[in-house]
């Protein structure tokens, strides 16, 4: 193509008047010039570049709201990250410069899987087991709705929880890949992230709902008079009486976040006299024996809810741990990520491959696949 139709194409471009093939070669194009471009660029054509794809690149009215990859990504991430990794498959034979010779598996995302585990002892697979009711117990149903939760109801026996000598306790398991929706006995509702577990009473009695939860979740608590719910993770302890809000107490992270939505929290440290009130927009951050608080947006808190990986400036494990739980593999790391953050999000219907494609084209990661063993590097 001459100089001069190159111009005019460009022009078009940006006024969008391009065709679908004329736009998906201007974005290739300008992306291959990015990769083939070993040289390092400075921190002012990093900005240029981000500048310039949000000034022009066409966005859909979701992902408007997305922050580009941080900090000074080159252009091709950024692509990448608008067009949901589109240019992959559209030049499937252009993208190899970027990445080590052994291929990417292509690892799909996870799914709707759990396993509940009842008070005797019986385990059923979630994934499984058809809608309908799965099972009864202490006078109350369990059953598997349509769009694949766990819902408690009324039996039409009558109950016997009260005559139980001691409570009976489920316990609902996400595996790596795996995420489930559950209703619990008093009508709260709870998302359950990948490798996550929650236990709770077959039926809540006397003036308070305990729960102990591991992994991350979302909780939407029903509001019942004189009854608080409880939370408990670790080392804190959550109190509330009705409110929205999100808890990731992972094991393999330094600190157990909490995030508001609405309404109000009291956390506690267990064994000390350590607590904090946190308020809608606020997130409190447990480490050792004290709780950090700071406004946040909540959106990238609960990021994960509605189908996205929100990265906020997260460093290199943090992020490697959030795609390890959802694609199930084992990442490890050869090198030093120190000074490395990243930002921004992506979708997690991804692939593995797609994602960890962005994540490379950062120019600051580079991957090496075993298998479904996964070795990072600077």
């Amino acid at each position: 193509m001459q100089s001069t139709q190159f111009k005019e194409l460009l022009r078009r471009y940006l006024a969008n008047q391009c065709s679908s093939a004329e736009k998906a070669f201007v974005e290739n194009w300008y992306n291959q010039h990015t990769i083939e471009n070993h040289e390092p660029l400075t921190e002012v054509e990093y900005e240029q570049d981000i500048t310039f794809i949000h000034d022009h690149l066409e966005q859909s009215e979701q992902q408007q709201k997305k922050r580009p990859l941080w900090p000074r990504i080159a252009v091709a991430a950024t692509v990448l990250f608008t067009l949901g990794v589109s240019l992959y498959y559209y030049f499937p034979g252009k993208q190899s410069s970027a990445y080590s010779n052994e291929s990417i598996l292509d690892i799909k995302a996870g799914t709707d899987k759990a396993m509940l585990t009842l008070a005797d002892g019986s385990k059923i697979s979630l994934s499984d087991v058809k809608a309908g009711e799965i099972a009864t117990q202490s006078g109350l149903k369990i059953s598997k709705s349509s769009d694949g939760q766990v819902i408690y109801t009324s039996a039409p026996a009558e109950s016997t929880a009260k005559n139980l000598k001691s409570p009976q306790f489920n316990t609902i398991e996400t595996p790596r890949g795996g995420k489930f929706q559950i209703l619990l006995p008093d009508g709260s509702r709870v998302w359950l992230d990948a490798e996550s577990s929650l236990k709770y009473p077959v039926e809540f009695v006397g003036a308070e709902r305990k729960v102990e939860l591991t992994g991350q979740a979302y909780f939407e608590v029903a509001k019942k008079q004189g009854k608080s719910f409880k939370v408990v993770s670790g080392k804190q302890e959550l109190e509330v009486l009705g409110t929205h809000f999100n808890i990731n107490a992972y094991a393999n992270q330094p600190n157990i976040l909490t995030t508001l939505l609405e309404g109000s929290v009291r956390l506690t440290l267990k064994g000390a006299n350590t607590s904090a009130l946190l308020k809608p927009g606020q997130q409190s951050s447990l480490e050792v024996k004290d709780f950090q608080m700071k406004e946040v947006d909540v959106e990238d808190a609960i990021a994960w809810k509605s189908g996205f990986f929100a990265f906020d400036r997260d460093d290199v494990p943090t992020v490697l741990h959030k795609l390890e739980r959802w694609y199930d593999v084992d990442i490890s790391i050869e090198g030093e990520f120190d000074q490395i953050k990243i930002g921004g999000t992506i979708s997690r219907s991804k692939s593995l491959s797609e994602v960890l494609r962005v994540l490379q084209l950062t120019r600051k990661i580079k991957f090496k696949t075993e298998g479904r063993r996964i070795i990072a590097m600077p």
